[in-house]
């Protein structure tokens, strides 16, 4: 496999780390560690022997790069989902890749849970996500438990951009109209909290996940580098669960 990592922060370092690639290329804007065996871009585009780009930067570098990768016939693999919270910038996407030999994946990050969703996502009519953090995970500063937003994935990423990922890869799947975010900060707290709650035609299901931080960031939670690691994994396995 030969990959464009785009931002090699913890999370594409940790990629790098614990997966073996033929050739790997990367971009980023604030680079500051020198990595051996990588093939630096001065400027951003895809090289052709590229086959796979994998996004673990910022919802701007979506927005920024995404027509330019979309050009190309890879896989895309976007971490960065709170991008597609704007929604012009998510209708320009989609009418983009309709006409593009690209594939995008949405790996499943810090959650579980969404092969259901993806499977009954004709039948939703509800999904509530609540994310109970840390106080300095979301920036402020205050003791005890409170809730510090209510209300749908657009606003919250405008208040929250970096803590909304998940809120996006759901409404991605079930619609963002349908979704409603809850973001509680909790000073007792010492991992991030998750529950996911869906009313639908099908059935109702509620999801509660509690994930350690990474040793080398606690704002990133460990198990978003395995679901990218098992997403790289599924693009040559003959055997994909899920």
């Amino acid at each position: 496999m030969r990959v464009l990592i785009i931002g090699v922060g913890n999370i594409g370092k940790q990629i790098l780390k614990m997966t073996h690639f033929e050739k790997v290329y990367a971009f980023d804007k604030f680079r500051k560690d020198h990595i051996p065996d990588i093939h630096w871009l001065e400027e951003f585009h895809v090289p052709e022997d590229v086959d796979t780009v994998i996004e673990c930067a910022s919802p701007e570098a979506v927005k920024e790069y995404s027509s330019q990768i979309l050009k190309s016939p890879v896989n895309y693999l976007i971490i960065s989902t709170s991008a597609f919270a704007d929604r012009v910038f998510r209708e320009s996407f989609f009418e983009e890749l309709k006409v593009s030999p690209a594939k995008v994946f949405f790996p499943s990050g810090a959650i579980g849970g969404l092969d259901l969703l993806a499977a009954v996502r004709k039948n939703i009519h509800r999904v509530i996500i609540e994310t109970r953090k840390h106080p300095k995970s979301l920036g402020i500063n205050i003791e005890g438990e409170t809730t510090v937003f209510e209300g749908s994935v657009e606003e919250a990423a405008k208040l929250f951009p970096r803590n909304i990922n998940i809120a996006s890869t759901v409404g991605l799947i079930a619609g963002f109209e349908k979704v409603k975010v809850i973001i509680k900060a909790d000073s007792s707290l010492s991992n991030n909290v998750h529950i996911i709650s869906v009313i639908s035609d099908v059935g109702k299901y509620e999801f509660r996940i509690e994930n350690l931080p990474s040793p080398e960031n606690p704002k990133t939670s460990m198990v978003t580098v395995y679901s990218i690691l098992k997403t790289i994994e599924s693009l040559n396995s003959k055997i994909v669960f899920g």
